[in-house]
């Protein structure tokens, strides 16, 4: 294989590392962070890309299975979460995600029911599943480096 440039660490020009270090790696590489790329100064990267990959906060997938194309940002999803529920008369049976309470109507929002008992179910996927204000799976904080020289 050819190199595209100055390969004393055995990298070429454009390989990804990831990094574990708060401090930068020597100036022959660029974060992984969309910055533009001085053409005069990294030649050689700027003749394969006008900019830098943005590779904060996402995640790095092998290509095939269930990837996207090559390069392409795929969004999140999380597998489906199920449940049942069953009222047959006075009786009421749930699993997984659902969850039952039993309370006494006292109100007129819903009709007059008067003293009828009532159930309300809820659904909650904390349940059966960890939950955060994202999904992801289990990680550990790195910083990417672009070879540029």
């Amino acid at each position: 294989m050819t190199s595209l440039g100055n390969n004393t660490d055995g990298l070429e020009i454009g390989m990804v590392v990831a990094w574990t270090l708060s401090s930068n790696p020597s100036d022959n590489y660029l974060e992984c962070n969309g910055q533009s790329i001085d053409s005069t100064k990294y030649p050689k990267l700027y003749a394969l890309m006008k900019n830098v990959p943005d590779y904060r906060g996402v995640f790095l997938r092998g290509l095939g299975g269930n990837s996207t194309s090559l390069g392409e940002l795929q969004g999140d999803a999380i597998r489906n979460i199920t449940g049942n529920f069953v009222v047959i008369g006075g009786s009421i049976a749930y699993e997984g995600v659902f969850s039952q309470n039993r309370h006494r109507y006292s109100g007129s929002e819903w009709g007059n029911w008067g003293p009828t008992p009532y159930y309300l179910t809820s659904f909650d996927a904390s349940r059966v599943v960890p939950v955060a204000v994202e999904n992801r799976p289990i990680n550990k904080a790195v910083r990417y480096f672009i070879k540029a020289k």
